[in-house]
């Protein structure tokens, strides 16, 4: 079996969206890009059950590449979109309550709490398409532009990051932000932080070597 290392990672990865209540049923999908290769959770998976040798091997333009029984996950477009467009190593899909929540009542999730500078900011909405759809991955990748996370029109949630790890904490993160809005909205409307802000506190992170990722990009 090839990307053993990769394979186990991933596997590792859909247990813990699972745990952290980041998806339901066989919703939410996650994928990691070696070169050319992408390895991804397969079709109609549930995270909380899905193994290594589970994992689809496909290359850049979506055509399996090593066989296998399993199918690649229905959001295969969103992640080679992805691959494509930003410099993401790994992608995390998933349909968090919170994050489908806000994405269903705004087209911005404001900064309501300086961490999300962890995700370029305020996260936008991608205007909702069908799932597999190249309307849906247009609509996903306009929204991660200068992003690292995305929240998706009466769907879920997208993030990406250097690996399988830094997406899933992004997608995390985002649905604990989404939760702040939400409370913060039931009693009034929400303070957030400016753009300048948010650069002020890269700037900061920086400056003082901060971040709740150690040793890894921000």
């Amino acid at each position: 079996m090839s990307f053993v290392d990769e394979r186990t990672a991933l596997a590792a990865a859909a247990h813990r969206l699972h745990r952290t209540g980041m998806t339901h049923g066989t919703g939410g999908n996650l994928s990691i890009r070696c070169g050319d290769t992408v390895i991804l959770t397969p079709s109609g998976c549930r995270l909380a059950d899905v193994t290594a040798d589970h994992m689809v091997l496909v290359d850049l333009d979506g055509t399996v590449v090593e066989d296998t029984v399993h199918r690649p996950t229905s959001e295969l477009r969103i992640h080679l979109d992805i691959y494509r467009r930003t410099t993401a190593r790994a992608v995390a899909h998933a349909h968090p309550v919170a994050s489908i929540a806000v994405a269903n009542i705004v087209d911005e999730l404001p900064v309501v709490h300086y961490t999300a500078a962890l995700t370029g900011g305020s996260v936008r909405v991608a205007a909702y398409a069908v799932f597999g759809s190249e309307a849906l991955g247009d609509a996903v990748a306009a929204a991660l532009i200068d992003r690292t996370a995305a929240l998706m029109r009466n769907h879920g949630s997208v993030a990406y990051g250097d690996d399988i790890d830094m997406a899933c904490e992004r997608i995390e993160l985002v649905d604990w932000l989404a939760d702040i809005y939400l409370r913060s909205a039931a009693v009034a409307t929400p303070a957030s932080l400016t753009s300048d802000e948010v650069v002020e506190v890269i700037a900061t992170a920086l400056q003082r070597q901060y971040s709740p990722f150690p040793g890894r990009k921000t």
